[in-house]
């Protein structure tokens, strides 16, 4: 991953990944880390999958991000048709990009649907081939409901179809290129629509198995935990150099330092331990084709939540004692920290996924 730390400068400048990053990710592979085996993926088990993309974000946090957003959206392709899968994955540089967010209409037609909305943050959309987006079905105008609430399907576009809304100007995260898209009455069949909430798998496979949420809180966390990894190494090396404001000699030499940068190495280690421990324990359970029960998926949103809060207390405890350093644009731990910032923003590590988590654990759901 050298060469997504060499061109981290340029990708926040450029507010978009380089292209010869793009392609690097591309022949490694990494966006099909999840896409099924019969269509040119690798499958790869969980636990094995969270290291990578610890050590992608690692590198840098928006290929980090890049790297598990991409690979996520592989997941799709064990739920649409054989057919549809073929065209949205078998090509070598296959990436889906889009949302979950069900901010689009598709009003039923014969043969599939007419859809129309615009939907944000769409990681990567400057190179995908794909696109993906959840919609409100409707059926005369009027939503369909099913079980108390409005029907919800993904909906997969060709890029042409899709217009891009360069809406992506964020002071972290800045080369995820996670802009608008927008699709006005396209015409979308019914083979090219899916839902991994609601609908089964058409892969047997293990990972298949694992709820959704799952596979997204524990990526994020690892996301989290690759970025932190990096402030504390940028941290340390500046220490060494850097005089605090009043001293006599390096950072690393004032025992404030030494003690806020002891602190918050803890943090680091224990909260990778605990999302280790959910991850291998959600994969047993998936090897065994065994459902998670509720208290044990409160576990895993609540080890989410709590990695990603105890990252940014370990960072956030050494901004200050760097000075006015991570002020510059340019500069490493600035750049790791308004990522981190920006990675804790997203919705599926909230704290308020904390009241269902605690529901789980009590009990209660």
């Amino acid at each position: 991953m050298r060469l997504a730390r060499e061109h981290a400068a340029a990708g926040e400048a450029e507010a978009a990944l380089p292209r010869a990053v793009v392609e690097r990710l591309i022949a490694l592979g990494l966006f099909k880390l999840w896409v099924p085996r019969r269509y040119g993926g690798l499958e790869l088990d969980l636990p094995r999958t969270l290291e990578l993309y610890e050590r992608a974000a690692h590198a840098d946090g928006a290929v980090g991000w890049a790297v598990m957003i991409g690979t996520g959206a592989g997941l799709f392709a064990a739920w649409v048709e054989p057919e549809t899968a073929e065209e949205m994955y078998a090509r070598r540089d296959a990436v889906i990009a889009g949302s979950g967010v069900p901010e689009g209409r598709a009003e039923r037609v014969p043969g599939g649907y007419r859809c129309t909305g615009r939907w944000r943050y769409a990681s990567g959309a400057n190179y995908a081939t794909t696109f993906t987006a959840n919609c409100i079905v409707t059926e005369g105008g009027a939503p369909v409901m099913r079980d108390g609430a409005p029907l919800v399907r993904a909906m997969a576009f060709e890029p042409a179809a899709v217009t891009i809304h360069r809406t992506w100007d964020a002071t972290g995260m800045r080369a995820t290129a996670s802009h608008d898209m927008e699709v006005r009455d396209v015409f979308v069949p019914e083979r090219r629509t899916f839902s991994v909430l609601t609908d089964p798998p058409r892969e047997p496979g293990p990972l298949y198995r694992l709820p959704f949420v799952v596979l997204t809180e524990l990526p994020v966390a690892s996301v989290a935990l690759g970025i932190a990894r990096h402030a504390l190494e940028a941290f340390a090396a500046l220490a060494r150099t850097k005089r605090g404001y009043g001293g006599t000699g390096p950072l690393a030499e004032e025992p404030y330092v030494r003690v806020c940068f002891a602190q918050s190495r803890a943090r680091l280690t224990f909260a990778r331990a605990g999302i280790q421990a959910m991850a291998a324990r959600a994969w047993e359970a998936a090897l065994a084709n065994r459902p998670l029960a509720p208290a044990e998926r409160g576990e895993i949103t609540a080890a989410a939540v709590h990695c990603v809060a105890e990252c940014l207390a370990a960072v956030g405890a050494l901004i200050t004692p760097a000075g006015m350093t991570p002020l510059a644009r340019d500069d490493e731990l600035g750049r790791a920290w308004r990522d981190l910032q920006a990675l804790a923003a997203h919705g599926s590590i909230s704290p308020r996924g904390l009241a269902a988590a605690g529901a789980g654990l009590l009990g209660g759901a």
